[in-house]
Formats: structure tokens, C-alpha cells, sequence
């Protein structure tokens, strides 16, 4: 096989870019090993936008208490006709909406916005 001068330069880099990948990964996966877990920082959020923006996280968590029923009504249905794929596809939306990992991020947001900009959470009407 020969090498042409560019696919020369190409795999060189290729080489350069995987070394200095690992190596900058291991170096700072071994310094950031023992650090805790910091609160969620917003730098770039806009503290006029912080009623809209808590008004939207308010009505993304009740529309997901709302829609559950709906997506359990859905799956079972899907089962009874048969239809697995869909159903499985339909369990996995429900579980992804279930997992205390979505709910605590909207949660951590919410509060990130809160502490930042000292609005406090719009009640839920």
C-alpha cells in the first residue's frame, strides 16, 4: 500500500489528536477524582427571563403528572393489539419520565434560577 503525502499528514494528526486525548483524559480524570459534586451554575442566564423560564419548568412537570395516565393507557393498549414495538417504545418514554434524574434536573434548575436571580418558584395554577 503507498501512502500519499496528505493521508501521511492525515494519519499523523489522527495519532497526535488520540495522544493528547487520553493523555489530557487520564491526567484530568485523576486530579478531578476526589472533588464533590458542585451545584448546578447558570453563567450565561439572563435574570430577566427567570419568571418565563420557572413559569415553563412549572408547566413542563405538571404536564408530565398529567400525560403518565395517558402514556400508561397508550402502552396497554399497544400490549393488547399486539403491538410490542410500540409499546416498548412507549415504556421507555414512560420510565425516561419517571426517573428521578429528569424530575431532579428540573428541580436543581429551578432552583439554580431561584438562588441566582431571587425570584421565587410561580405557584401552580
Amino acid at each position: 500500500m503507498k501512502w500519499t503525502r496528505a493521508g501521511k499528514s492525515l494519519l499523523v494528526g489522527a495519532m497526535a489528536v488520540g495522544a493528547l486525548t487520553f493523555g489530557t483524559a487520564g491526567i484530568a480524570g485523576a486530579a478531578t477524582s476526589s472533588t464533590t459534586a458542585t451545584p448546578v451554575v447558570l453563567p450565561k442566564f439572563n435574570c430577566a427571563n427567570a419568571d418565563k423560564a420557572l413559569t415553563r419548568i412549572t408547566k413542563a412537570e405538571s404536564r408530565i403528572s398529567a400525560g403518565l395516565p395517558k402514556l400508561s393507557a397508550a402502552e396497554a393498549k399497544a400490549t393488547a393489539a399486539g403491538k410490542t414495538v410500540r409499546a416498548a417504545r412507549i415504556e421507555r418514554r414512560i420510565k425516561r419520565l419517571e426517573s428521578t434524574s429528569f424530575v431532579d434536573r428540573l428541580h436543581r434548575r429551578a432552583a439554580a434560577i431561584e438562588a441566582k436571580c431571587d425570584v421565587p418558584a410561580p405557584s401552580a395554577s
